[in-house]
């Protein structure tokens, strides 16, 4: 039965149609009520989608019967496909779910509300990942997408903002990232060193998006490829426990240097689009333009620096 038709059978039957619901149509029907809520909703829906792929039997199944322990095997599954951190974003997608079918009517209670990472995919670790010189040389090189991860280390920025920004976006001597388009859903600008600006120059100006439409898991995916081609991490005292590195971790060294490099952290943190907490958040509103200005060339320099040292 389609989402529409079990959408009928509501207004025909009323409750007692919520019988006869499937995962599938409580998973329909809590994604069109929040897509709208949702920065990336085709994130989400990537999710569902792989579920349905990879547990098709789960999602055909009766709302009423679905218990923690069938839940569970189905992410266990998942995880074995798609990774462990996957695994647990789905069963937080999954927990919003149920908790969705409780708050309409559908059932009286949630069956995975007692459901943890412990028992999914794991508990997870903060990553402390930050490149040394000879990596930031090597990952400088690398045959694809090397003007998006040069432009990584050189700004700070993520991923998936730095992949939506257009040429429009770009004036001044700024990157300008609308609220739309960034994790925080507020205005930000990026100042661009030279050698930032140099990239941007020699960066094909044909295409719309300035670093082409590669999606982010893509990339993140050739990234992973790439270092254990090249073995990253094995040879290195100081990471070799850590292996590949992600785009995320750039911006993590990015933060790093800039503060070995004595910036200040509530500049650095102005450059990375975080927000400021406690007093700070209330009291300081100051937009340290000058300051990030200088931390980015002061950064850049030391980056170009390290390329040829």
């Amino acid at each position: 039965m389609s989402l529409a038709a079990a959408r009928k059978e509501l207004d025909k039957f009323g409750n007692q149609s919520a019988e006869n619901l499937t995962v599938g149509h409580l998973l329909d029907d809590w994604f069109d009520q929040n897509e709208k809520l949702w920065k990336r909703p085709k994130q989400m829906e990537g999710y569902i989608r792989r579920l349905t792929a990879d547990d098709p039997h789960i999602v055909a199944m009766n709302i009423h019967v679905v218990d923690l322990m069938i839940v569970r095997r189905s992410l266990k599954k998942y995880a074995d496909n798609h990774g462990n951190v996957a695994a647990n974003r789905l069963m937080e997608i999954l927990k919003q779910v149920f908790k969705h079918a409780v708050q309409v009517g559908y059932l009286k209670y949630s069956p995975i509300v007692d459901l943890t990472r412990k028992v999914v995919g794991g508990v997870e670790k903060t990553r402390e990942r930050v490149l040394t010189d000879d990596e930031i040389r090597l990952v400088y090189s690398t045959d694809r997408h090397a003007d998006l991860f040069r432009f990584l280390l050189l700004t700070g920025q993520r991923i998936r903002e730095s992949q939506l920004a257009i040429w429009e976006h770009i004036a001044g001597g700024r990157l300008f990232i609308p609220a739309a388009n960034n994790k925080s859903g507020r205005d930000h600008w990026v100042a661009l060193s030279q050698q930032a600006q140099g990239l941007l120059d020699s960066v094909p100006h044909g295409r719309g998006k300035i670093f082409g439409i590669t999606s982010e898991t893509a990339v993140q995916a050739y990234l992973k490829r790439w270092c254990l081609r090249n073995k990253i991490g094995e040879n290195n005292q100081e990471t070799k426990h850590q292996g590949a590195f992600t785009p995320h971790d750039l911006r993590r060294t990015f933060a790093t240097r800039l503060n070995e490099l004595k910036v200040g952290p509530h500049i650095v943190e102005k450059i990375l689009n975080h927000k400021m907490s406690g007093v700070m958040a209330v009291y300081n509103q100051a937009d340290y333009e000058d300051e990030r200005v200088a931390a980015m060339q002061l950064w850049a320099d030391s980056f170009h620096n390290i390329l040829n040292s």
